[in-house]
């Protein structure tokens, strides 16, 4: 009966010292040096592609979800399944073959993994931002219900430059050609 005590006793103890979850710090993520990193929202970051050493430091800042926009098979990319595995991060791959590939489906697809992502931060990265700000306007629009303005310039915000032409069309603005 007494150690049977005893462990009741130093249950709160054990249940105080368990490691808690890092905090989010959104800064602290921004200070990586991720090219073109924005904060679209509290924890959530449009960038380009992050290195291994930023993909590493992620964790620790309280961010659990990437998404990748960039297919495994272009130039510099396709290693991070296996890094983020070894993070325990999850990883998610929405191939968007440059600016034909913003299309509402893929808007689509990241809102689902948006709203699937849970607690911690999430990074969605392209090579620029390009895609990943594209996608957001799309995503402002379909699944949000932003009107195409406002659609664009979250687009924008987020990280849409050279595809804004094609976004552009997309939400039916004029294009300016």
């Amino acid at each position: 009966m007494k150690q049977l005590l005893a462990l009741i006793a130093l249950a709160p103890l054990v249940a105080c010292t368990a490691e808690a979850p890092p905090k989010l710090d959104d800064q602290a993520a921004l200070g990586l040096g991720i090219r073109n990193a924005v904060l679209v929202q509290p924890g959530l970051i449009s960038s380009g592609q992050p290195t291994e050493e930023q993909l590493a430091a992620l964790p620790e800042l309280g961010y659990h979800t990437v998404v990748q926009l960039r297919p495994a098979d272009e130039e510099g990319t396709g290693w991070e399944e296996a890094a983020a595995a070894e993070l325990g991060l999850t990883f998610v791959r929405i191939p968007v073959a440059g600016a034909e590939g913003i299309t509402e489906e893929n808007a689509r697809a990241l809102d689902a993994v948006l709203a699937d992502a849970g607690h911690g931060g999430v990074v969605v990265a392209c090579a620029s931002g390009n895609r990943v700000g594209g996608l957001f306007a799309l995503r402002a629009r379909y699944c949000n219900g932003a009107e195409p303005e406002a659609a664009l310039e979250q687009g924008k915000q987020a990280g849409l430059t050279r595809a804004e032409p094609a976004v552009r069309e997309i939400l039916g603005l004029p294009t300016g050609e």
